[in-house]
């Protein structure tokens, strides 16, 4: 009996281990639990890319998301931003004082909400490259991830396989076809 628990035990580890996304590593920065990075590649010439991450707040104490910084001379300027509808127009613009990160929830950054905004890129995202981002919190240490660039296709698995689903929806649908 104890052979066949081990067997059904490793089995079930190489079923979630074959299923789980490549770029889903956790990263922890004090009750901030970090996963998901990923940037979209760019055609040449984009002036803009967007970056996506989900963010879980496992503490009891809020916190906030303040600032994204990029390696290199990628881009001229990061942000953070959102994506909205009003009036039937799609308006894209940054967060003022940051992203709330509210504590026991999960907030995502996903194409057509949240998201990191890369202005003023020196050079086309590649898919298979990756680029090191820093996140800045207002109580948690900085945190600087490898966002591997992906294709708007493979995001978009991503997604719909819930590699960025996991709780609070805070994709609006659509940003990937704009473009960041």
């Amino acid at each position: 009996m104890r052979n066949l628990l081990a067997v059904v035990s490793l089995a079930a580890f190489a079923a979630a281990a074959l299923t789980a996304p490549l770029w889903a590593d956790m990263v922890a920065s004090g009750d901030l639990h970090i996963e998901g990075p990923m940037l979209r590649a760019t055609p040449p010439n984009a002036p803009v890319a967007g970056g996506f991450v989900t963010i879980h707040n496992v503490g009891e104490t809020d916190d906030t998301l303040i600032s994204a910084a990029i390696a290199g001379d990628v881009a001229g300027m990061v942000q953070l931003h959102q994506m909205e509808m009003s009036e039937g127009v799609m308006k894209m613009s940054e967060v003022d004082g940051g992203i709330p990160l509210p504590a026991g929830e999960v907030v995502t950054l996903a194409p057509g909400g949240l998201h990191i905004m890369l202005m003023g890129l020196r050079a086309p995202l590649a898919a298979g490259d990756t680029h090191a981002v820093t996140l800045t919190f207002e109580t948690a240490a900085p945190v600087t991830l490898d966002f591997p660039v992906l294709t708007l296709s493979e995001i978009r698995s991503a997604v719909e396989a819930g590699a960025m689903d996991h709780g609070k929806d805070h994709d609006h649908g659509g940003h990937a076809d704009h473009g960041h």
